[in-house]
């Protein structure tokens, strides 16, 4: 509506298209104007998206440089709002929700020694020394509370000499071996068994013992060796220290050494 001779104030009548019909006939109002979609185009400042990815407290920069199962454990950020919508306005592939890995959310522990002594190795097999004597197709049985070896060499399995043939043996050596609370069972004449006991027995110098089982425990650990039997990781071929083996029960075949002592006596019965 204008005044006719067009000195008047003039009201201009918004356009139909941004105005909307009141109760009230002849009466418009303005309508409520529609929110502008985010821009979906690429042509933003990057420095943008850098203050972006600081305001939400992220780093590009420490995402990618984190190792594969660092990034699978760590829990994902919700990607809602404004977090989904910089995934998409970058450009990046907003992520699949993944289940956490079995072990996600568990410390991961270092393995602690196991107590089983596993799959060892298996010893050579050595000629019998020159002169060998003939031994007894049975074993004695040596027993005590504990045996400790300083030098101790595991030299292989022997084939000893018998009256009916050979019998298969584990060799090794130390430089001393001293056992408390000594038991020695050996086969006698006419059936008997012959009983050497001390209550401490010391072999040194040049030993050797010839065994067809040897029991006892290493630190707990329940140890067996056997010329049928590889040797135990756990225990060193060669050992230059002092190793005591608790509750020791050896079938001894034969053994050599150049010192014998026994406290306070070596009893036979």
């Amino acid at each position: 509506m204008s005044g006719g001779n067009g000195i008047g104030p003039q009201v201009t009548q918004p356009p139909l298209a941004a105005c909307e019909e009141t109760d009230e006939p002849g009466w418009l109002r303005r309508a409520a104007e529609p929110e502008e979609a985010p821009s979906m185009s690429g042509n933003r400042d990057p420095r943008f998206f850098a203050v972006l990815l600081g305001l939400l407290g992220l780093s590009a920069a420490a995402a990618l440089a984190a190792p594969d199962s660092a990034r699978a454990c760590a829990p994902a950020p919700p990607l809602a709002g404004a977090a989904l919508s910089q995934a998409v306005l970058v450009g990046a592939a907003t992520p699949a929700p993944t289940a956490p890995a079995a072990d996600c959310g568990t410390p991961r522990l270092t393995p602690s020694p196991t107590r089983s002594v596993g799959v060892g190795r298996w010893l050579p097999l050595i000629a019998a020394e020159p002169g060998q004597p003939m031994v007894a197709t049975t074993s004695s049985k040596l027993t005590g509370s504990k045996v400790t070896m300083t030098g101790l060499r595991f030299e292989g399995i022997v084939d000893l000499p018998t009256a009916e043939g050979t019998l298969k043996v584990l060799k090794f050596s130390t430089d001393q071996a001293v056992t408390d609370d000594f038991l020695l069972r050996a086969p006698g004449p006419a059936g008997r068994t012959l009983r050497y006991a001390a209550r401490r027995l010391t072999v040194e110098g040049d030993v050797a013992f010839y065994v067809t089982r040897f029991v006892g425990r290493l630190l707990g650990i329940e140890i067996t060796l056997a010329p049928n039997l590889p040797l135990p990781e756990s225990i060193p071929i060669t050992s230059s220290s002092s190793i005591t083996f608790a509750d020791p029960a050896i079938d001894l075949a034969f053994v050599t050494s150049d010192v014998l002592t026994a406290r306070p006596k070596l009893t036979l019965d």
